[in-house]
């Protein structure tokens, strides 16, 4: 019995379409018993219609950006709430669908077996990252299909890294301040010094008073270069964290999609990945534990 997961189409908001060798692929008649679409796939009638004439047993759950209504379609005119969370049975199997908004923390392992429990199920399949995933944790089976089209993830964090090139020249800044602020306390201190130094060599030659001056004008010429070198040293890691890459991001924009073979307490899992013109296929095989 295979199962299809597809989630975060995002049709026509940041996609077109799913890659035409996908369609090809899934176009195959009576193969696919069940499709699930984990979020953010509701938006377009021609994805939805495609997604049935794949199987005609189709689950769907709600993601952050569906309005919560199916759209109507030619055969019904009701239009169906999408839930948030559900559960499926295949073969031995429970399986629980979700979009990964309902997580929180956002995609955290912990967070997710924690809901496989409340659920009650053996996989857990949940969307919203764009990235695909599959892993096991405590005898449970977690799968993340990615998204089917490649969509964008809003949550790359170009923030995050904003806020590390932000913090790291605001401590700069505040680094020359306490500089500028060390600087001032001492050259005080060495007026005060030179004074009382100038008040008890009054009764000295005055050719040793114009040495000694001169010597102290020339170390203030050193001391003021040093302090520009220092300064200008300082501000050179700042110019070079302005240069920041638009391709320096996490994320994947990777057209990506999932197909589970169960066979009695057995699931197979198949994970086709769209890269470079290419649909490349990797396999994980899971066993239910008794």
């Amino acid at each position: 019995m295979l199962v299809l997961a597809l989630s975060d189409a995002h049709i026509p908001d940041r996609a077109i379409d799913l890659p035409s060798k996908f369609k090809k692929l899934l176009g195959v008649s009576n193969k696919i018993s069940q499709v699930i679409l984990l979020g953010n796939c509701t938006k377009s009638y021609e994805f939805l219609k495609f997604v049935n004439e794949v199987s005609s047993n189709v689950v769907i759950v709600r993601g952050e950006y569906d309005n919560g209504l199916l759209p109507v379609s030619k055969h019904s005119r009701a239009r169906e709430s999408i839930p948030i969370n559900t559960v499926v049975r295949q073969g031995a199997f429970k399986i629980g669908c979700c979009s990964g908004y309902t997580v929180v923390p956002k995609n955290d392992p912990l967070s997710l077996l924690a809901l496989a429990r409340q659920l009650d199920v053996d996989i857990l399949l949940w969307g919203g990252t764009h990235n695909v995933e599959a892993f096991t944790l405590e005898g449970k089976f977690f799968v993340n299909p990615g998204s089917c089209t490649g969509a964008f993830n809003t949550d790359w964090p170009f923030s995050t890294e904003d806020e590390d090139k932000q913090d790291e020249t605001e401590g700069m800044q505040n680094q020359d301040e306490e500089t500028d602020q060390t600087a001032e306390i001492g050259q005080q201190q060495e007026k005060e010094e030179k004074d009382q130094k100038n008040m008890q060599d009054q009764n000295q030659d005055q050719n040793q008073e114009n040495q000694t001056h001169e010597k102290g004008n020339d170390e203030e010429i050193n001391r003021d270069q040093g302090q520009n070198k220092s300064e200008e040293e300082g501000k050179e890691p700042v110019e070079d964290d302005l240069e920041l890459s638009e391709l320096d991001i996490d994320g994947s924009n990777t057209p990506s999609f999932c197909l589970l073979d169960i066979q009695s307490s057995t699931c197979t899992l198949y994970i086709y990945i769209y890269i470079d013109g290419e649909v490349k296929v990797d396999k994980v095989v899971y066993q239910k534990e008794d």
